[in-house]
């Protein structure tokens, strides 16, 4: 048997939230959630990545500056 893992105040309002709303709405809010987690993630691995090396991203940040005023840059 599965022993599990009492849920946090914030979750427990996350499930509330979502068992307040139809089962459409329920799955777009999840896979909102899904793809906002997965950003926050992201961002903290690039976080975690540039803290224990930054010279690499230093190095390309300097380079993107200058092709910028070279005028080698275009806007997205």
């Amino acid at each position: 048997m599965e022993v599990s893992t009492p849920l946090s105040p914030e979750s427990l309002t996350a499930v509330e939230i979502l068992e307040s709303i139809s089962a459409i709405h329920r799955n777009q809010a999840l896979e909102m959630l899904r793809n906002f987690a997965h950003e926050l993630r992201s961002e903290q691995k690039w976080e975690e990545l540039y803290s224990k090396h930054p010279g690499p991203m230093k190095k390309m940040a300097k380079q993107a500056l200058k092709e910028h005023r070279e005028g080698k840059s275009q806007e997205l």
